[in-house]
């Protein structure tokens, strides 16, 4: 439902609010308002609830000065460590897989690679989209959201950290915080908790990556790799170094490429946050 209401309807945030003063700074600057303006303008800055508010107080502003633009969709903020984990579970994983499936021995030839690496690969391409497939069909239609189901509880659980990201981004007051928290344990319907965050941007339940999550990645990378080369230069010959060289070997194949999406993730939120402070220093 929050994506079925316009733009202007949504919660705007602290951030936003900030930006519009900034705006109305420029123009008391450019000589475009009073001072007296200026004053006014904030104060209807702060006590505005939606976009549409914040838009009107700017309205008789150059587009140029508000940069009024047709609102872009916000940005996952995994979307790098989403693209990575899909580039290891079609590239890296099932090459993984045919190497453990190929029979040892020096009599193996090119046809026999081939043919394990053409099944393996397909193999887990059909599996990934189907799963897909079966993820987008299992959501509940329209007609089908009125009735209670196992997933509620772990809807209820989503609403409440949407709240929980509102009331921290200012986009509601901690009284609506309150009064909306207050019925999510009783609502019985998914259209009854789709109603509480109806004016609500979607992502808000999402927390971005960490500079932590991209040190504990370089630190399991290094980890792998120590212990692989303590084994290559050990050279012990039983079952259990073998098992546990190929865990190594896995892990230096899987977790540093995920560690690159978790670092362009951070990068962006990085940059992002600094273009705030910049437009707010303006």
């Amino acid at each position: 439902m929050a994506k079925s209401r316009s733009h202007g309807d949504l919660r705007a945030s602290h951030d936003d609010r900030e930006q519009v003063v900034g705006t109305l700074k420029t123009a008391f600057v450019q000589g475009r308002l009073t001072e007296e303006e200026l004053g006014v303008r904030a104060g209807q800055v702060y006590a505005a609830r939606t976009y549409a508010e914040l838009a009107g107080i700017t309205a008789d502003l150059p587009d140029e000065l508000t940069g009024r633009t047709q609102p872009r969709s916000r940005r996952d903020p995994w979307r790098a460590t989403k693209i990575a984990w899909r580039i290891e579970y079609s590239v890296f994983v099932p090459g993984i897989v045919t190497i453990l499936v190929l029979p040892p021995g020096p009599h193996l030839t090119a046809g026999e690679v081939i043919l394990a690496a053409t099944v393996c690969y397909l193999l887990f391409w059909v599996i990934g989209i189907a799963t897909m497939v079966a993820a987008r069909q299992s959501k509940p239609a329209p007609g089908d959201r009125e009735q209670l189901h196992a997933a509620h509880a772990v809807a209820r659980d989503q609403v409440i950290r949407v709240l929980g990201g509102a009331l921290a981004q200012g986009r509601i007051t901690e009284e609506e915080h309150q009064e909306r928290s207050a019925l999510v344990p009783t609502s019985r319907r998914w259209t009854d908790l789709d109603a509480l965050i109806a004016d609500l941007p979607a992502g808000l339940a999402s927390q971005p990556p960490k500079a932590r999550d991209v040190r504990a990645g370089v630190g399991v990378s290094a980890g792998a790799a120590s212990v692989l080369a303590a084994l290559v230069l050990w050279s012990p010959d039983d079952m259990l170094a073998f098992v546990l060289a190929l865990l190594c070997l896995a892990t230096l194949i899987v977790v540093p490429v995920v560690t690159v999406g978790l670092w362009a993730d951070v990068r962006h939120q990085k940059k992002r946050h600094q273009k705030k402070r910049a437009s707010r220093r303006r």
